[in-house]
């Protein structure tokens, strides 16, 4: 009895230490010189894929970065990303998210997921 309470408390400490176990970082830096009022929250950045850029005119305002890092029994996607890049475009001044890179790497135990984008705004 007291080995499987024992077996049972282990493994919870461990699942909670995995799941603890992370780290995000998000940030901004303009491209232009022009600074942008930042986007009302709620607003709806639109984000393009791969080689999809949107029909309308605009220029390229910021770089968006997403940093995340989580133990390697949690694993990071665009999707994990997605909501704070949305938030560094919407902080720029942008309306939508262009050029989406991803990186990923692992040291030791931990697993390390990058990815880079553009802010851009509409000029019409």
């Amino acid at each position: 009895m007291k080995k499987t309470i024992l077996s049972a408390l282990v493994l919870c400490l461990v699942a909670l230490l995995t799941i603890s176990c992370a780290s995000t970082q998000s940030r901004y830096s303009m491209l232009v010189a022009d600074s942008y009022s930042a986007k009302p929250e709620g607003y709806d950045i639109q984000t393009f894929y791969d080689d999809d850029i949107p029909q309308r005119p605009f220029i390229k305002i910021s770089r968006l970065d997403v940093h995340l890092e989580k133990t390697h029994f949690i694993g990071s996607s665009l999707n994990d990303a997605l909501p704070d890049l949305k938030k560094q475009a919407r902080l720029s001044g942008a309306d939508a998210i262009i050029d989406i890179k991803e990186s990923s790497s692992m040291v030791g135990e931990t697993k390390i997921y990058h990815v880079t984008a553009t802010g851009i705004r509409y000029t019409q």
